[in-house]
């Protein structure tokens, strides 16, 4: 090889590699395409059904269904924030939830079986089974709770010490996906300033 062409060759390596690291640079998904990938799967996730059985109780059984409404993933404020609405029977309990992504310490998926049962002295059954993100927080999360019987308020409180927002899916897949864009999210808040 003329001594010309390996010269070329040398400089032209490490110019090789700058342009692929910078191009790879380019593959993660921004702040504004993460919460928009949020914002439609909460919004597009539907309604969800589950049977909870509790056989200690002389076999307790209830169907519950969750929606979500107003959900918004705001990019600029780095915050998530829905409606969880759940009803069985003349029940109705609807929980506003808005967490600041800067202050989630940590992001999980659970079947939502064990997810009750820990909350639970009784044996706990959940058929088909649903699966919940739950977001843990330093701070409280912002909302409130408000508990209907036959479309009549019961109670109303605002969540004040509430370290904890969840939401639920049908399937873990799903879960897992919005887990890790909720990761993805409160990595890239927590570099900007």
């Amino acid at each position: 090889m003329p001594r010309r062409s390996r010269r070329l060759g040398v400089l032209t390596a490490p110019c090789l590699l700058l342009v692929l690291q910078m191009s790879g640079q380019g593959t993660e998904p921004t702040l504004e395409s993460t919460m928009n990938f949020l914002a439609n799967a909460f919004k597009s996730r539907g309604t969800i059904s589950w049977r909870e059985t509790i056989p200690d109780l002389v076999g307790a059984s209830y169907t519950i269904s969750s929606s979500l409404t107003d959900a918004t993933a705001d990019s600029s404020a780095c915050s998530l924030s829905w409606t969880s609405v759940y009803t069985s029977s003349d029940d109705k309990l609807v929980e506003t939830s808005l967490v600041t992504l800067r202050t989630v310490s940590g992001v999980a998926v659970q079947p939502y079986s064990r997810y009750r049962q820990s909350a639970m002295q009784y044996r706990f059954q959940v058929s088909p089974e649903t699966y919940v993100v739950v977001i843990n927080t330093d701070a409280p999360v912002v909302g409130k709770r408000e508990s209907y019987h036959k479309n009549k308020l019961k109670s109303q409180t605002k969540l004040l010490n509430d370290r904890e927002a969840r939401v639920g899916f049908a399937d873990v897949q799903a879960a897992n996906r919005v887990a890790d864009g909720i990761r993805r999210a409160v990595k890239i808040c927590a570099s900007r300033p």
